[in-house]
């Protein structure tokens, strides 16, 4: 892999000639970058079934030990945006290898720490390399691939990427079962180190770079600033009850503020630090519209489904968590079918037949009841799992089919910071709405208790005289039937909540479908990107 500069300099465009690369070279640098991104994305998750654990040995509470985990989507999403800037003036093979010693640097660090303020630092630079090194991978992708094989990169990058986070609390409950917790961190080193050789060895320079320019870090600070703010209204959304707390409707005014006057910055400057000009494609754009209102529907799958498994079907946390490995499987399965298809079906049509299938498993689980056994949820599951794998690579080319070779890198960027805020609301909006229905639910069902009507179960008249009938004294009595129908009460209100839950879940992503239509329409029109 030879590769020869043609044009250099400081504040101008820098194009390369690379040479194509060979079937051995390609897939050497596709299993490279899918290695690294696959360890990103695995940490993403890997610390959510030990955080109690994590907590108590550094002194703190879980809520507390939730910002180790959210600390490492926020500083991925301060920096995928950045992908661009950094592609340009760093080169796209640098700033990944930089990434990888970063999060391999940052995973060895967090190891170390005593306190968990030590550990949430190390969690923020850990996932500033992450959040680099998946933009960079797939604009790698992107770059090497022919428009024509596009489909086979993204199969197997979608197959990490959906097969990542679904192990990442299997494996940590494991690690943390056996050994102890900095362990899993430190896992992550002798990886990290295989792939930064692996990737130096194989994977080209961009074919293109942007403009040059200096780095603006008024910008960056805004930024920043706005993404914190939104992510404490994420975050602490649900435990003050959203718009009725003060410090959430700051948050949240500020946020949107500080992001709005970053986009006029952005778009009024001669060489931006995000180069949005991606966004003035019309197929890009819907297409971020379209990732974003499923990575919603997919991430609060991921949170309703275990949730439903321990409040509905008191199922303890290691079933809860064994509940995703048939999502892994169905996506790994779906990536590869939706990869082979590409080739003989319209990427619309196949996007189309993942969203329903996404619907079709979820309103599977919206009818489950709760009287299922485990594998009763083991097949809805894998059904999601396939929805999820068959979406990745025709969304990924219809988002990506339009945009030239020099702004690759900052749509990457957009993309990835895209998705993130998907799973960031995905967990927050449906956590509340799974919430405010038991509310609702708990409500209806306990007027109907003192009616004596709670669906077939005996009301609390019948259960009243139940236990007056078999020698309980009239106070006795009085006292296990209200503590019987209250238990039912709850029980049915618990699942009325989660079946409207799932059901909410599955109408998104068949709404989707007016959006997918126009993306395709969008597609077949041509246009002429800025």
């Amino acid at each position: 892999m030879k590769v020869q500069r043609l044009l250099s300099g400081r504040g101008s465009a820098a194009p390369l000639r690379v040479a194509a690369l060979t079937e051995t070279e390609l897939r050497w640098m596709t299993f490279s970058v899918v290695l690294a991104s696959w360890m990103a994305l695995l940490d993403g998750t890997v610390i959510n079934v030990g955080l109690d654990t994590i907590a108590g040995n550094l002194g703190s509470t879980v809520n507390e030990a939730v910002w180790i985990g959210s600390i490492y989507s926020l500083a991925a999403l301060f920096v995928m945006p950045l992908s661009g800037w950094f592609a340009a003036n760093v080169g796209r093979k640098r700033t990944f290898l930089i990434s990888i010693a970063v999060f391999t640097g940052g995973s060895l660090l967090c190891a170390f720490c005593t306190t968990l303020p030590q550990l949430i630092a190390m969690r923020f630079l850990q996932g500033v390399g992450g959040g680099l090194m998946v933009p960079m991978a797939i604009s790698a992708l992107i770059d090497a691939y022919p428009p024509s094989r596009l489909p086979t990169a993204f199969k197997v990058y979608g197959a990490a990427a959906m097969v990542a986070p679904a192990l990442g609390p299997v494996v940590g409950g494991w690690t943390i079962a056996n050994f102890t917790w900095p362990w899993i961190f430190l896992i992550n080193v002798p990886i990290g180190l295989f792939a930064f050789a692996l990737a130096s060895t194989v994977m080209p320079e961009q074919s293109t770079r942007g403009e040059r320019s200096a780095f603006d870090w008024s910008s960056l600070l805004v930024l920043m600033g706005g993404m914190f703010a939104l992510q404490y209204v994420v975050q602490e959304g649900p435990s003050l009850d959203w718009f009725e707390s003060p410090s959430i409707v700051a948050g949240a005014v500020a946020g949107i503020l500080l992001l709005v006057v970053f986009v006029r910055t952005q778009l009024t400057a001669r060489v931006p630090l995000v180069d949005l000009r991606p966004l003035r494609i019309p197929t890009y754009a819907l297409g971020i519209i379209l990732a974003l209102v499923t990575g919603i529907g997919f991430t609060g799958t991921a949170l309703v489904c275990p949730l439903y498994m321990q409040d509905v079907l008191k199922y303890g946390p290691d079933y809860a968590g064994l509940i995703m490995i048939p999502s892994a499987i169905g996506g790994f399965i779906g990536t590869e079918c939706s990869g082979r298809l590409a080739a003989k079906m319209p990427p619309g049509l196949l996007a189309a037949a993942a969203l329903i299938t996404s619907a079709i498993g979820t309103f599977w689980f919206a009818f489950l009841g709760d009287r299922a056994g485990f594998d009763h949820t083991l097949i809805p599951r894998f059904v999601q799992g396939i929805g999820l794998g068959l979406l990745y690579v025709p969304l990924n080319v219809l988002l990506m089919s339009r945009v030239p070779k020099h702004l690759v890198d900052a749509a990457s960027g957009i993309s990835g910071l895209t998705r993130q805020l998907g799973y960031a609301l995905g967990f927050s909006i449906l956590g509340t709405v799974v919430v405010h229905a038991q509310i609702a639910a708990t409500s209806t069902f306990g007027a109907r208790a003192r009616q004596g009507t709670v669906l077939t179960d005996p009301g609390l008249a019948q259960a009243y005289r139940w236990f007056l009938g078999r020698g309980f004294a009239d106070a006795d009595a009085q006292a296990f039937s209200s503590s019987v129908v209250g238990e039912l009460v709850n029980r049915a209100a618990t699942t009325a909540a989660y079946s409207e839950t799932f059901i909410i879940v599955g109408l998104l992503f068949v709404a989707s479908l007016p959006c997918l239509l126009l993306l395709s329409l969008a597609r077949g029109t041509r246009t002429t990107p800025a």
